[in-house]
């Protein structure tokens, strides 16, 4: 594949993500995104706080790695069969190579690693907006170069390290797996707000539940 044409096609696709969040989440109030529904273990805003968290392993890393100087530039980009792998098992899961991956503790919303900690939705919302601005940015200098898309990087799973361009490969469409995971759950929450419309004695599970 020449080059540009991925750089297009990922750029086209994080916009696809940003335009999701935007129509779907941005202007959601706080019960909607904090509620947790049965047979959910987290919120909508926590998968987008998980999606914030792998970001704060990858993106230092892959903003370094562009600041390389002297680094040349080919006009084709040939992706190997475990970076094509891995961006098919982390898309979302009614993708049909789509694989269930277990989230490693450090990765999981803070309110599962520590019960007391308590998030703010709009700094998380935030935090997105800001990360796929860098995002964007780094899509459009790492894959230009052969040294800079196979510097290696810290995986979130030391000391397994990967190199830039299959982070790459992850971070995207993991970003629309937990988007998709949200708003499944922001349906699920519909749907039993609308069964305690019609029954007030039930008591569903929120924030501080």
């Amino acid at each position: 594949m020449k080059v540009n044409a991925f750089i297009a096609s990922r750029l086209e696709e994080l916009d696809a993500y940003k335009k999701q969040f935007e129509n779907v989440f941005y202007f959601l109030e706080e019960d909607e995104l904090f509620f947790i529904p049965r047979d959910e273990k987290w919120s909508a805003i926590e998968c987008i706080e998980h999606i914030n968290n792998l970001n704060e392993v990858y993106l230092p890393q892959l903003t370094e790695v562009c600041k390389k100087k002297n680094a040349s530039q080919k006009e084709l980009i040939e992706l190997s069969w475990w970076q094509k792998r891995l961006r098919n098992m982390m898309s979302p899961l009614d993708h049909p190579k789509s694989k269930k991956i277990r989230t490693r503790t450090k990765l999981q919303p803070r309110r599962i690693q520590n019960p007391d900690h308590k998030i703010s939705a709009q700094k998380v919302m935030e935090n997105f907006i800001s990360d796929l601005s860098q995002l964007e940015k780094i899509i459009r200098i790492i894959p230009e170069s052969p040294e800079l898309r196979n510097t290696r990087v810290m995986s979130a799973a030391p000391p397994i390290k990967f190199k830039s361009i299959t982070a790459l490969e992850m971070l995207i469409p993991h970003i629309g797996r937990h988007l998709s995971q949200a708003e499944r759950i922001l349906s699920g929450g519909n749907v039993e707000k609308q069964a305690k419309l019609k029954n007030e004695d039930l008591i569903f599970p929120g924030r501080d539940s």
